[in-house]
Parts: C-alpha cells; sequence; structure tokens
C-alpha cells in the first residue's frame, strides 16, 4: 500500500540520486579517476530515474490513483 508519505520519499530519493549523480560525474571531470567516478555517476543517475519511473508507474494504478489524489501538497 502506498501513502501520501512513502511516495513523498520515493520522489526525494530519486531526486538525490539523480542530483548527486550529476555532482559526481562533474567532479569526475576534474579528478584522475575519470572511469570508475563516471561509472558510479551514470549508475547514481540510472536509478534516479529508475526510482522515480517505478514511483510514478505505482501512482497510476487505479487504487492508488485514487487514493494519493487526497494528498496535500
Amino acid at each position: 500500500m502506498i501513502t501520501c508519505h512513502t511516495m513523498r520519499a520515493a520522489v526525494i530519493l530519486s531526486a538525490t540520486l539523480f542530483v548527486s549523480g550529476t555532482l559526481l560525474l562533474l567532479l569526475a571531470e576534474t579528478t584522475g579517476l575519470m572511469v570508475p567516478t563516471a561509472h558510479t555517476a551514470l549508475l547514481l543517475v540510472f536509478t534516479g530515474v529508475l526510482t522515480l519511473a517505478i514511483a510514478f508507474a505505482i501512482a497510476v494504478l487505479p487504487g492508488n490513483a485514487q487514493r494519493l489524489g487526497n494528498c496535500l501538497h
């Protein structure tokens, strides 16, 4: 069962992963460890996008869409 709190947490986790991956990629450009750091940054960005996609897919399910419609934004 998904609630407003868990949906909000999923979106915040997704944003955090995406931003940290982007910042790590910028750091990788300036350090000598380009390949391992860039791979980690890419995994963070993809995990953030995947988390947001899963949260969206769960939110649009018929039972959840009605329940999440009552959330305070």
